[in-house]
């Protein structure tokens, strides 16, 4: 409690600085004033993050930028501190998922596509950050789950759920986490997803029933690992127990960090197999750019136009090649020639699902992880998970009979 308290004094004191400090001279339209960024980035890749922001102010001499990182664990809280003190950063990198809560503090301010120069026309991009009829932040990285594959093994790739079970009874085993984010996957390929694009409700042709009958079948196929303890998953496919490992992004580093040198294997990515509705729709993480709502005029010229800058194309460009990230600006081109494995969770996000950011994530991962498990441990059957899970939704969102399609079989 005593080191929190002092770090916030600590913070507090600093921004007083900032705000009485000498803005100095300069030409009508220019960027003049200071801006903080909080991250959570590990070293390494804040060294990045540094250089571009060296970039920035040699375009904009007369900004000051000011980064702080912060650990995963703690930053969201933090932010929150220091906005209810109205003392916070003028910009964030932080997950999507946070918007929801965030815009109810009052902390987060809403951004135009003019504000970032058209960017945000995307849909996708906005869909990632709308909260109600707003827009907020700007999404830089995509981390959806996909596909990768040992190509000492594999020969060639499935295409379908079918194929994905065909080869792993023929000793290329496939592993992953069945969990309800880490195998959302499975629903939109099996339906329509649980939400339509006005947020709606889709339950009863929202393939989530049907997912979880072909989980039921899989756990129980010859060679498909169904395991929560991910870490172990990873481990059997960095030491090639394993052909098939589903997971985001993020696994590239832990891979290559883990095999010996040289490396064992090499690894690739692909999008995840289709399913007899249609293609795999794995959860869109996305690391977002969000700005404070409590700026002046000037820092949030600032904030706008960094923010602008480090979504543009080159910045992507230069991200992907240094981090190995995906960019969300889709005006990036990711040449699987340069950058293959990348290339596989850029084609991946074309197909993407995204939930609506006034659903409280933690109370549906919730609900959507017990209908996993009643199901896997035998407790229910699909439609009996999928109607208690219905349920639950209903529940804590208030819901009608007509604010969401009911399936047929679940009483009420």
């Amino acid at each position: 409690m005593k080191a929190g308290r002092g770090w916030r004094i600590f913070w507090l004191l600093f921004l007083l600085l900032v705000i009485t400090g000498c803005r100095g001279d300069k030409p009508d339209g220019e960027l003049s004033g200071r801006i903080t960024i909080w991250h959570s980035w590990q070293a390494a890749d804040a060294a990045v993050l540094q250089d571009v922001l060296a970039r920035f102010g040699e375009i904009h001499p007369n900004v000051q930028i000011t980064t702080l990182a912060l650990p995963e664990d703690q930053i969201l809280d933090e932010y929150k501190k220091a906005g209810n003190d109205g003392f916070g950063p003028g910009l964030l990198i932080g997950s999507n998922n946070w918007i929801g809560e965030l815009v109810g503090t009052g902390f987060l301010r809403s951004i135009t596509p003019d504000d970032l120069g058209g960017f945000l026309l995307n849909a996708r991009n906005s869909a990632l950050i709308q909260y109600e009829d707003q827009l907020y932040g700007v999404p830089l990285f995509l981390a959806p789950n996909a596909l990768y594959y040992n190509k000492d093994l594999v020969k060639a790739v499935p295409d379908s759920l079918d194929e994905l079970l065909q080869e792993a009874a023929a000793g290329n085993n496939v592993a992953f986490v069945p969990r309800f984010e880490e195998a959302y996957w499975g629903i939109q390929a099996f339906g329509e997803g649980l939400f339509d694009d006005q947020g709606r409700f889709t339950l009863a042709n929202s393939g989530f029933m049907e997912w979880l009958s072909w989980l039921e079948i899989a756990q129980d196929a010859s060679g498909a690992i169904l395991n929560v303890d991910d870490q172990s998953l990873l481990e059997l496919f960095v030491n090639g127990q394993i052909a098939y490992y589903v997971a985001g992004p993020e696994k590239q580093e832990l891979i290559l960090d883990m095999m010996d040198e040289p490396a064992s294997f090499e690894f690739g990515v692909v999008p995840l197999p289709d399913g007899p509705y249609g293609p795999a729709g794995p959860l869109m993480p996305a690391e977002t750019i969000l700005a404070y709502a409590h700026t002046s005029p000037e820092q949030t010229r600032i904030a706008n136009a960094l923010a602008a800058f480090l979504v543009n194309p080159q910045q992507g460009i230069h991200f992907m090649r240094e981090l190995d990230r995906v960019p969300a600006n889709p005006a990036v081109r990711v040449d699987n020639r340069v950058y293959p494995v990348i290339s596989g969770f850029s084609r991946q996000t074309r197909t993407g699902a995204i939930l609506p950011n006034e659903i409280p994530r933690d109370r549906l991962t919730a609900a959507g992880n017990r209908a996993y498990v009643t199901v896997l441990s035998g407790v229910a059957t699909p439609e009996e998970a999928v109607c208690r899970f219905g349920e639950d939704v209903a529940a804590f969102q208030g819901y009608t009979a007509d604010d969401m399609d009911w399936p047929e079989w679940c009483e009420r």
